[in-house]
């Protein structure tokens, strides 16, 4: 036999064993291409069962002593200036068949309005409000992950989020309190505020309030802290407090 006879004979084999697929490769590649199909078909169900409905109510004028507003996953915006009572627009969005729950309840003068969400392992459910709320009747909202917004509102307002950013526009009342973990927080007051209390672990802090005189607490544990056109006076009978752990915090005068 000659040399060249035996070199192709010996590069046949080589490819002949390299197309015998070993029962483990099959098994791999089988498992694989099930895995493939079974993400896509997910892909396809969860897009086919995703849904999106909104709806409006009106509580009365029942909620007089405060509001209450507790929402898992979805956005929140509060617009101050109602002379008639709450209103309400929720929108909702869910993922095969499961969507958020609700409750509305009306007790010794308090709304309370909760949203709450099943555990998905793929996909989410989210539940976003607007309200209309009458001034001067104190709010409290908490978004586990989502934004809140108030805006024109007069009065006192406590607003807390995981994951969020807040801003809050035209705001004139007593006490404001707003904190959020993870997001940044924006303030334009239109009057002086009695007190501002604004706190953010890893986000920006910027507040705007008219000039004048303030006791003024802005710090940050490892950004900056600025105060511009406003006196820092012991005696003022108007207290800021911004306080950032990683983010910086501006403190500021408006027109």
């Amino acid at each position: 036999m000659s040399a060249t006879t035996e070199l192709v004979d010996s590069t046949n084999a080589r490819l002949s064993r390299r197309r015998r697929l070993s029962p483990w490769t099959l098994l791999v590649t089988a498992s694989f291409a099930l895995l493939l199909t079974g993400a896509l078909l997910l892909g396809i169900w969860w897009l086919a069962s995703s849904r999106t409905r909104s709806a409006a109510y009106y509580t009365g004028p029942a909620a007089r002593t405060g509001i209450e507003v507790n929402v898992q996953s979805g956005d929140v915006t509060i617009v101050g200036g109602s002379q008639v009572g709450v209103f309400v627009n929720r929108t909702d969005h869910s993922v095969f068949g499961h969507g958020p729950r609700e409750q509305v309840v009306v007790r010794a003068g308090i709304l309370h309005l909760v949203s709450t969400c099943p555990s998905l392992v793929v996909g989410s459910c989210v539940s976003s409000y607007r309200l209309n709320v009458p001034d001067d009747v104190p709010i409290s909202v908490r978004a586990d992950q989502g934004n809140i917004s108030l805006d024109g509102y007069h009065g006192s307002a406590d607003l807390a989020t995981d994951h969020g950013a807040i801003s809050v526009e035209g705001y004139c009342g007593f006490v404001l309190g707003a904190a959020s973990a993870s997001g940044n927080v924006t303030v334009n007051t239109a009057c002086s505020p009695e007190r501002l209390i604004l706190r953010s672990d890893s986000g920006t802090i910027n507040a705007t309030v008219p000039t004048g005189d303030y006791q003024i607490n802005a710090s940050s544990s490892s950004g900056s802290a600025h105060v511009y056109g406003l006196v820092n006076d012991i005696g003022a009978p108007w207290d800021i407090q911004a306080l950032s752990n990683s983010g910086n915090v501006t403190v500021t005068s408006g027109a």
